[in-house]
């Protein structure tokens, strides 16, 4: 488990195949916004409420889940196909902040905002967990 700030430009950070390395996804609808994330095979764009600073804790798959006082404001589930056997979180445009290393497959990446009412002060922040698929 790794706690860091991330520069969200254009309201995205993204977990990804690091190994791979795949381009962002560049057509966005309101659907993908509304559902807080644009998913494409080896790469999912993760939408936070603002767009300036991120406040993330990402959680590889043997992580626990992280001890969060209060509940989160929302939650959203999608999945990506690993294949090189290293799973990353990376804030925009491409800079990574946490790797973990996994057995190619596909991942579930769970998504939660929590304080999102706060995001003028910068007090929001988000839960990212990697889970394995089976």
């Amino acid at each position: 488990m790794k706690r860091f700030e991330a520069y969200s430009g254009y309201r995205q950070f993204y977990v990804a195949d690091a190994g791979l390395m795949p381009p962002a996804p560049e057509d966005w609808t309101d659907a993908h916004i509304q559902q807080r994330h644009n998913t494409l095979k080896h790469i999912t764009a993760l939408c936070p409420e603002g767009d300036v600073t991120a406040h993330i804790i990402s959680c590889g798959p043997e992580d626990p889940e992280p001890d969060v006082d209060g509940g989160f404001d929302f939650e959203v589930e999608t999945a990506i196909e690993i294949m090189s056997g290293r799973i990353g979180v990376f804030e925009w445009p491409a800079e990574q902040q946490d790797e973990y290393s996994v057995t190619p497959g596909v991942y579930r990446i769970i998504f939660r905002g929590y304080d999102i009412g706060r995001v003028d002060s910068e007090e929001d922040f988000y839960v990212v967990l990697i889970r394995s698929k089976s």
